[in-house]
């Protein structure tokens, strides 16, 4: 079975895990005073779908023509 996989991720303790915004690349650079730039879960779904829909619409655009067969 699953012997080898950590079995404390297979079962949610609590209903409102599911919506914990987790850290997964965090930099911390002393630019400019102090800059903490950290993308999450959230920021990485936001930033998927933002790219799905500007390349659905890139395929999509039909160069500016009017009548798709011409």
């Amino acid at each position: 079975m699953l012997t080898n996989i950590n079995q404390s991720y297979l079962f949610i303790s609590s209903p409102l895990e599911q919506f914990d915004i987790t850290s997964l690349l965090s930099f911390n650079a002393p630019l400019l005073g102090y800059i903490n730039l950290t993308l999450t879960n959230l920021a990485l779904y936001t930033l998927l779908l933002f790219l799905l829909i500007v390349s659905l619409h890139i395929v999509a655009n039909n160069n500016i023509k009017l009548l798709p067969s011409k």
